[in-house]
């Protein structure tokens, strides 16, 4: 798949699972709403600085706005395992803080 489709794809997928649309999006980017629409068509490619924008407007590293299908499953699944990990992290701590308090309370 060519660079240019990967990035169209891409935008509005990230979009998407943002719940944004077209003109919010183009808002938090500083771009107008006609060139996003365009980026997701596949008939405009932004220009370094935008590209930019466009990833910091979707919580995104550049390079991943060009992720072929297969990468933003192990994405996703990485995404996962590290909120399960923070979700544990906290348990964790909390379990611990009402030992401490228990024992140390007595």
């Amino acid at each position: 798949m060519k660079v240019q489709q990967l990035l169209a794809a891409n935008v509005k997928l990230a979009r998407k699972r943002m719940g944004l649309s077209q003109m919010r999006l183009a808002e938090l980017a500083h771009l107008s709403t006609s060139f996003i629409g365009e980026i997701e068509l596949g008939k405009k490619f932004p220009s370094a600085e935008n590209f930019e924008r466009l990833s910091e407007a979707l919580g995104l590293r550049p390079y991943q706005l060009v992720y072929e299908a297969e990468d933003w499953e192990a994405h996703d699944k990485y995404d996962h395992l590290a909120g399960l990990r923070t979700e544990l992290k906290e348990k964790l701590n909390t379990l611990l803080e009402e030992v401490i308090r228990t024992h140390l309370g007595k």
